[in-house]
């Protein structure tokens, strides 16, 4: 009997593993569906528990197929950030469970909330101050972005700016369900706006163009994640990957639903949800399932807002299907509702009154004409927009040649170690159907640098100075003391200015010297130490007390110990300089230097060398040999320091305040039209930054703590033309 009951034991336990190992994907219209929740929090904001355990949680208790924590920007920290992410990458596992991680971005009695998902970093209302603000931070990133519980704030005065702003296609869906508030509350409302026929949040922002879908989430903060409600966002994917299912999410191919097993989908001319197909005549195929086989009482087939038709199949598993006649800038989707009352609301299929369009793409760095060095490393970035779609892939060319290419914005190409040569970039990026355009032409020139030699000797008797160790100077001395002079004077500080050098700004100083004559004969020790003066053009010596040591000096120094000087007269190796190129570069390197202006060296130390000055003898006064390179050359759409600002179109007109900058900035447009973006390159015509304001902005307030001090070029870009602008930073 025993060997019978272990049997049957055995048995059972063999069917039970097989019916786990036999578990099937629920599928419909040729996807899989996946059940999760994006918008979550524990203790990093204000929720409870860790990320580990959260994401424990809802695979092994709720048993959802992907979660994702997005805690406030506010609250967290950057090590905080870092932990999340670390633990949604431990949690994540192909073909198990996928895991995300993100942010939420909270204007509290404001601008609203917006989870943002898989960004690889996150930013908080403490720096993006405004809605639109957040539009140009997460336009200038990879992820995606939901519009959280809307009209949740007690004042909805400018939540979401009311959907106004120029739509994001990183905004991919809106909340119509969110903690234990279903439909009624996030989808039966009448929106921002009356007398529009009674829409609620989500028509209103489709029929403004935002390309959203139906999305919910659990914005669990007790650390019942998943399991606290039954409601779900369900995702028709291929794969339960975390790739995968972000694809579908880009896709808009997801719906809401408030019974956790509920199946769906809608379909035009074989387009499932979230797809945006040209006008025409098509037939529509709505699908339904139920995990418990509930019935299915009525399907809703809604355009713009508005009820079309409606079937009362009183089915398990309904398919329904009308020939239907679409329009451009038509939206349709679907809701169904079960004999509980459950219901559940399809993402839109969006009506579009072209084929599809191919993709935009542009050249922004370097920009045509440019010059570089042989040996440099040139970064193209380009500019690629899909008005109908997502761009899939940037591909960089030099003539025929295929040089990289980059699926990920921004797109961006190093070209290492390019030889002397006329080149001609172009970039080729495909969008998401396969369609693809190719960029207009840059020419650039990468050239052998040619060395170009410069030398000034001290020409002013007021131009080789000692100033004692209590701050006299002496502007007329017969020699220099290089430093010790009397036991009176002790170790002086010597200065030395050099006029008309014509060094260019940011000039590769390869070489750099002084060259000294003996005076007298000098033998003892001597350790000295050269620096040069930190300014953009130095002022002539004074008198005034201090007026060499009391100088700003460079960061940069040489070290010299000089050998024995021993014969009147001689101007050799002996009474030359160690390299000084590194103060030199220094200088020149300055945004602001005056390539004819003056340049200053400074000398302090112990012992004694004696040279010969200006007034002992002019031919042999101190020379300064400097050998240079130059760099590639500023870009012809920026207009290096020879013009404060540069419009290619007259009618255009930027205001850039202040200048110089510290933390912030601001560029307002003060002709007609709208910006459309800004961007920010550095001295040598290098991409730096780049913003999206929105078309309808005039002014925009731009973060520039994070830049370094030091000269830029802000080229704003309008509908009506450009303006280029130099900019400081201090």
């Amino acid at each position: 009997m025993r060997k019978i009951h272990l049997l049957l034991l055995l048995v059972f336990i063999a069917c039970f593993f097989s019916s786990l190992n036999t578990f099937s994907q629920p599928s419909i219209g040729g996807y899989n569906v996946y059940y999760g929740s994006l918008h979550n929090h524990c203790s990093y904001s204000d929720g409870q528990g860790t990320p580990e355990q959260a994401y424990t949680y809802a695979l092994n208790n709720a048993q959802l197929d992907f979660f994702g924590l997005a805690d406030h920007g506010e609250m967290l920290t950057s090590s905080e950030w870092t932990s999340i992410k670390n633990a949604a990458n431990s949690a994540n596992k192909d073909g198990t469970f996928a895991a995300f991680y993100g942010f939420e971005w909270s204007s509290f009695w404001s601008y609203g909330h917006v989870a943002v998902i898989n960004t690889d970093d996150y930013c908080s209302y403490l720096s993006t101050t405004s809605f639109n603000s957040l539009l140009s931070w997460i336009n200038a990133r990879n992820g995606i972005a939901f519009f959280n519980h809307p009209g949740w704030e007690s004042t909805a005065f400018t939540e979401f700016d009311h959907f106004t702003d120029t739509p994001s296609s990183k905004f991919v869906g809106i909340e119509l369900w969110n903690d234990h508030d279903g439909f009624s509350k996030y989808y039966y409302n009448d929106g921002y706006y009356s007398n529009d026929g009674y829409k609620g949040y989500f028509d209103e922002a489709l029929i403004r163009g935002w390309k959203i879908g139906a999305s919910g989430s659990d914005d669990n903060h007790t650390a019942t994640w998943g399991t606290a409600t039954p409601m779900r966002m369900a995702v028709l994917a291929n794969t339960k990957t975390r790739t995968d299912i972000l694809n579908a999410m880009v896709a808009r191919r997801f719906y809401s639903t408030l019974d956790k097993n509920l199946g769906l989908s809608f379909k035009i001319n074989g387009s499932e949800m979230g797809s945006t197909i040209t006008a025409g005549t098509f037939t529509v195929n709505i699908m339904a399932s139920d995990g418990d086989n509930e019935i299915f009482t009525k399907i809703e087939l809604i355009k713009n807002g508005a009820v079309l038709t409606t079937w009362l199949p009183n089915l398990a598993s309904p398919s329904v299907s009308q020939q239907l006649t679409c329009s451009t800038g038509e939206n349709y989707y679907v809701k169904v509702t079960q004999s509980d009352g459950s219901e559940a609301i399809s993402s839109p299929i969006f009506i579009s009154g072209l084929a599809n369009q191919p993709p935009i793409v542009v050249i922004s760095n370097p920009v045509n004409g440019s010059a570089f060095t042989s040996g440099s490393t040139i970064t193209i970035s380009v500019n690629a927009t899909d008005a109908d779609g997502t761009i899939s892939k940037v591909e960089f060319y030099q003539g025929a040649t295929k040089l990289g290419e980059d699926n990920t914005s921004p797109y961006n190409y190093s070209w290492a170690n390019v030889p002397t040569g006329n080149y001609a970039l172009t970039a080729k990026a495909y969008d998401n159907l396969g369609a693809s355009t190719t960029s207009g032409v840059v020419n650039i020139t990468v050239s052998t640098p040619s060395l170009v030699t410069v030398s000034s000797r001290i020409s002013n008797g007021n131009d080789d100075v000692e100033e004692y160790t209590n701050g006299s100077v002496l502007l007329n001395s017969d020699d220099l003391e290089l430093v010790y002079d009397t036991k009176t004077t002790g170790n002086q500080t010597v200065g030395l200015l050099f006029r008309n050098l014509n060094l260019p700004v940011g000039a590769s100083i390869s070489k750099a010297y002084i060259q000294f004559a003996v005076d007298e004969r000098s033998t003892s020790s001597c350790s000295l130490k050269i620096q040069g003066e930190n300014t953009d053009n130095a002022l002539s010596f004074a008198s005034t007390s201090f007026n060499v040591s009391g100088r700003a000096k460079t960061s940069n120094y040489v070290s010299w110990i000089p050998l024995e000087w021993k014969t009147v007269g001689t101007a050799g190796t002996a009474q030359q300089s160690p390299d000084i190129k590194s103060i030199i570069q220094e200088i020149v390197n300055r945004p602001a230097w005056n390539p004819s202006g003056n340049l200053v060296i400074i000398i302090t130390g112990t012992g004694k060398r004696v040279a010969e000055s200006h007034e002992g003898l002019q031919t042999k006064a101190p020379l300064l040999y400097i050998e240079y390179t130059t760099t590639k050359s500023l870009p012809a759409a920026i207009p290096g320091i020879v013009a404060e600002q540069r419009p290619e179109l007259s009618e255009t007109k930027i205001a850039l305040y202040p200048n110089p900058a510290n933390d912030n900035f601001i560029v307002r447009l003060e002709s007609e039209g709208s910006m459309e973006s800004i961007t920010v390159y550095n001295t040598t015509g290098v991409l730096f930054k780049k913003y999206y304001p929105g078309s309808v902005v005039k002014e925009t307030k731009i973060n520039c703590s994070d830049y370094p001090a030091g000269m830029y070029f802000v080229k704003t870009k309008t509908n009506t033309g450009n303006c280029t602008s130099k900019l400081i930073i201090n």
